[in-house]
Parts: C-alpha cells; sequence; structure tokens
C-alpha cells in the first residue's frame, strides 16, 4: 500500500518513495525468508527493482490527481473547473492582425476568407469584405490563420494566396499587431488568486480582483495610505487616505470604473493618468487615478552552444523577447513589480529551444556608458516593469 506526505505548507500531497521500496524489501525478505535485504544486482533484487518502480509509478499518478483539488496545483481542465467555480475563465488564444494595402482592377470586391502568404509562408486571412475603390486602392484588416503571435515585420505579406479575378497585389506597410496563445495554467493559476475577492468590496481584494478581470489586463500592484497625512510607500507618494494601483494592460475606461466600483467610498486616489468616470446613482463626476507602469529597458547576453548557426542565434533573441512579453505558454514573462531573473529567461529560452545548450544567462539595466552585465536578479521597483528588445539580445556562440 502506497503512503503518502502531506506537506502543510503550500498543501501538496507526494508519495513516500523511501516508504514503497522498504514495504516491498519486507514483502520479499518475508515471502522468501531471506535474512536481509537482496543485492540489487542479483534477480530478486532487480524483481524487487521492477515492482518499486511500478508502485511508485501509481502512487505518483494518484498524487498527481489528488493535487488537481487543491486551485494552486491544479492544471488543465481541473484549474478550469476552479475557475468556473468563481465565475472566471482563461483568455482564450486570439489571432495576429495586420493591416494591409491592396490594389488591382478599380472596382473590384474581394470577398472576406481569401488568403494572403508572408516571408515565412504563413497564411493571412481577409478579417471582412473589402472593394477597391476607383483609383483601385483599399486597406483591409487580416488575421492570421493560427492563434499564437505570429509575427509579420513590414513589407513581409506580398503573395496572394487564393484567386480573386482584379486583385494583383498586397503589401502590408506596417508590422502585425501579435496575438497570443490560450492563457497557459501559470498565469491563469495567478488570475483566478487575484480574482477570488470579485464578490467584495471595499478592500485590496476586491480592488485587485474588479482590475484584473478587465480584458488586456496583464498586471496589477496596489498600495494604501490609512493615515490622515501624506506618505510616501514603496516609493509611492500617497495621498492621505488613498489608495494607488498601477495596471499593465486594459482600456482606461474599464479600469476606472472597476477601481471606482470597488473601492471604499470617500477615499482618494493616486496616479498619474486620471479618466472621468460618471457615478451612475448621483450622476457626479469623479476623477478616478492611477498610475501605469514605468518601463525598464533591459539588455541580456545569453552565452549559448549552438553550433555556429546563424538562424539558432536569431531564434535565441527571439525566444528570450517573447519570455519576457509573455508568449511562451507556461511563462509568465517580465511583470509589472516583480524582478527580473536572468534563470527565467534562460529557462524561457529552453522552453522555445529545447536543443540549445545555454552556459550562461546575464541582465543588465539599459543605460549610457559601461555595461555590467551579470547573474544575479535585477530589483524592480512596484510601479516597474522590465523590457526587453530583440536588438539588446547578445548571444555569445561557443
Amino acid at each position: 500500500m502506497a503512503t503518502y506526505s502531506y506537506i502543510t505548507q503550500n498543501g501538496t500531497i507526494v508519495p513516500d518513495t523511501a516508504k514503497i521500496k522498504s514495504d516491498v524489501e519486507q514483502e520479499w525478505i518475508g515471502a522468501l525468508g531471506l535474512s536481509g535485504a537482496p543485492d540489487p544486482s542479483s534477480a530478486e533484487g532487480r524483481l524487487i527493482d521492477a515492482e518499486v518502480t511500478s508502485r511508485i509509478s501509481v502512487a505518483r499518478n494518484n498524487a498527481l490527481l489528488a493535487n488537481q483539488q487543491n486551485p494552486n496545483l491544479s492544471t488543465g481542465t481541473f484549474l478550469d473547473a476552479h475557475l468556473a467555480l468563481i465565475g472566471s475563465a482563461r483568455d482564450g488564444a486570439e489571432r495576429s492582425t495586420v493591416d494591409c494595402d491592396l490594389t488591382g482592377v478599380p472596382g473590384t470586391p474581394i470577398p472576406a476568407g481569401q488568403y494572403a502568404e508572408d516571408d515565412n509562408r504563413e497564411l493571412w486571412e481577409l478579417a471582412s469584405s473589402v472593394t477597391l475603390s476607383a483609383a483601385g486602392l483599399a486597406t483591409a484588416t487580416f488575421r492570421a490563420l493560427v492563434p499564437g503571435p505570429v509575427d509579420a515585420v513590414i513589407g513581409s505579406i506580398t503573395k496572394i494566396s487564393t484567386g480573386v479575378v482584379g486583385w494583383e497585389t498586397i503589401n502590408n506597410p506596417a508590422a502585425a499587431v501579435p496575438g497570443k496563445f490560450q492563457q497557459g495554467d501559470v498565469s491563469a493559476r495567478r488570475q483566478r488568486r487575484l480574482e477570488l475577492g470579485g464578490n467584495s468590496r471595499s478592500n485590496a481584494f476586491s480592488i485587485l480582483a474588479a482590475v484584473s478581470e478587465v480584458e488586456n489586463v496583464a498586471g496589477v500592484r496596489f498600495l494604501e495610505n490609512f493615515e490622515s497625512t501624506e506618505q510616501v510607500i514603496q516609493g509611492v507618494t500617497l495621498k492621505p487616505h488613498s489608495t494607488w494601483v498601477a495596471v499593465d494592460g486594459g482600456v482606461d475606461t474599464q479600469i476606472a470604473a472597476g477601481y471606482f466600483t470597488s473601492r471604499t467610498g470617500g477615499s482618494g486616489f493616486n496616479g498619474a493618468v486620471t479618466v472621468s468616470y460618471v457615478e451612475p446613482s448621483s450622476g457626479q463626476t469623479i476623477p478616478v487615478q492611477f498610475d501605469r507602469p514605468t518601463d525598464k529597458p533591459l539588455i541580456c547576453r545569453v552565452t549559448a552552444r549552438v553550433g555556429g548557426s546563424v538562424s539558432s542565434i536569431d531564434d535565441i533573441k527571439k525566444a528570450a523577447v517573447q519570455y519576457a512579453n509573455g508568449e511562451i505558454n507556461g511563462e509568465l514573462g517580465f511583470y509589472l513589480g516583480e524582478d527580473s531573473s536572468p534563470f527565467e529567461v534562460a529557462a524561457g529560452v529552453n522552453a522555445q529551444l529545447a536543443d540549445v545548450f545555454i552556459l550562461k544567462c546575464e541582465l543588465a539595466t539599459k543605460a549610457a556608458g559601461a555595461v555590467a552585465y551579470s547573474t544575479d536578479t535585477i530589483d524592480n521597483e512596484i510601479y516597474e516593469k522590465a523590457s526587453l528588445l530583440e536588438v539588446d539580445v547578445v548571444v555569445v556562440s561557443v
């Protein structure tokens, strides 16, 4: 019978593999009348190892299933069920979009669903029907055929894949707006914890929940000054009896509505962004204030064994930026108010490129003068969010 241990600090159930091994050995000793555990290299020892491996496998499966009842450990459909229990759901996948210039015979109708192809042979679908003007021109929005952060640099979409008589050329004058994968388990678990206070009012938890629920909000930070005098808390100046939030992503008006309706009545606001919110019951116009993240540009140096392949070097740069932007499934990326770890960046790169061996990953703050790369974690203030551009990633091939 498998024995399990319960880690009370985080509610994790794990199989006691040492106890399983001991139990199997005692069973064999009793059945064969041995004086002690047989030599692992003997026939009996190998049979014992096989039985231990089998039982541990079953025990681990049972523990994995049991841990799905813990919302902080659950995955997949089990996590979806925990989210549904509080009236939430993980963000779905979104397709990249790009505006393209079309030319051809004047008056030519181009129905929705037509395809164009970029230089990477990715297909882009016309989102809605369009008709070329009297000058034979039109601008239309195309969506990537597959969900996720599909890239299309300026001038890369030039090939028409489906034939429409009168449609002659296509080109994208601007880069595509990247889509995203379905929200991963790591991010969804964080979202659930933030939204637990959605049914409450007048506390920090309710503000975090209400603002986090706004579409496309990727991060929220909260502070409160309950003193009757102005206070500086974690580097932020707060008015007397007021709250402060910094919000990454989302629409200003929707953030203001969620923030206002969830905070304590009469408490003040702080921040550089001001939105006029009309309170529906009184008709009063209330100036709601909050902050946006302060960008903290970083530079990165990755030392890796890539075999001298230029494409591998470019892939490492792209993977590092994808990690920073939170575009890698299962990775949170750079988050508002959280420190930046070079080890997490390396892990994100390996999540995308499993065949690349990374010897070292270093980060530094982007600033004029000498660069001081380091494997140390970079500290960020509560209002700061680190960022990383592909041109700021250096790959050292060894």
